[in-house]
């Protein structure tokens, strides 16, 4: 593996999977003169338009000179392999595997919003080391702090070698126990359902809510808008996580987030969520 160095640009970047959180990582990487390539599977039917020609999601077209649909067509083999969406263990598995096998040498950071890093390092028996990290979108493309966190059984070399790269993007980097949705993310996610909850209890309106949460305790935007904001599809993939992993009723979703997300109003990227907006890309 190529020794991580951002002035020679040896180190690069293969991000797999084509939802809007790999555009949003895309986008801290290009700004920051990191190389990089994106890996989609033509095997997931819901990327693309079925037409004449496969297209594109609009979130993606920017970077289409850069993407692979052929792992084989990666023209620089990759330091680390990244994966930015927040989907159970078991989902993420068969992709990782498939760019594995390509290139056998490269350390695998994933989101660990809805998995451990130490489970994904289970399903592929131990073989490459996976640091997991808490990528939320809409929030930490802009974002200065990021917590990382080591599977068991990966080395403390591979959490170095993250964290070098994780700098070099302009994040401080925050080391913690490897969870199910790792602190912030875990923390945030129980209050926007406790948001969600007053709302169906009809304690308040959504506006009211989340003008108090920004007044009362100093919030930088309302629970609601923020869950908006990151998608209450990446909000509800943790908490069905989090209750799956701890069984306790504070991580149940309420029952708002899942029928929004069945209605694809999943935030301010599909145009309507708790708000509406003037415009998607999902």
């Amino acid at each position: 593996m190529a020794i991580y160095t951002l002035e020679d640009k040896r180190t690069s970047i293969l991000l797999i999977g084509g939802s809007r959180h790999t555009a949003e990582m895309a986008i801290r990487l290009r700004d920051h003169e990191i190389p990089f390539s994106i890996y989609l599977s033509l095997d997931d039917a819901h990327l693309f338009a079925y037409s004449d020609a496969p297209t594109l999601p609009p979130h993606l077209i920017p970077f289409s000179s850069v993407i692979v649909t052929n792992v084989s067509d990666v023209v620089i083999p990759p330091d680390i392999i990244m994966d930015c969406q927040p989907l159970a263990a078991e989902l993420k598995v068969p992709l990782i595997h498939e760019v594995l096998e390509e290139f056998p040498s490269a350390i695998i950071l994933c989101s660990t919003l809805a998995c451990t890093a130490t489970e994904i390092m289970h399903y592929i028996q131990d073989t490459h080391p996976v640091i997991g990290f808490g990528f939320l979108p809409g929030h930490t493309g802009t974002a200065t702090v990021i917590e990382l966190a080591k599977g068991l059984n990966a080395s403390e070399q591979s959490l170095q070698t993250i964290e070098m790269l994780l700098n070099a993007m302009g994040y401080t980097c925050e080391i913690v126990e490897d969870r199910v949705g790792l602190v912030m993310p875990r923390i945030l996610a129980t209050l926007m359902n406790e948001a969600a909850f007053a709302v169906l209890e009809q304690i308040a309106t959504k506006e009211d809510i989340d003008a108090a949460m920004k007044a009362g305790v100093n919030y930088p935007h309302g629970l609601l808008e923020w869950a908006d904001t990151i998608g209450l599809d990446t909000v509800l993939s943790m908490l069905d996580a989090l209750y799956a992993e701890y069984r306790q009723e504070r991580y149940r979703p309420c029952i708002l987030f899942r029928q929004y997300v069945r209605a694809r109003w999943i935030g301010k990227a599909g145009g309507k969520g708790f708000y509406t907006y003037a415009s998607g890309y999902a």
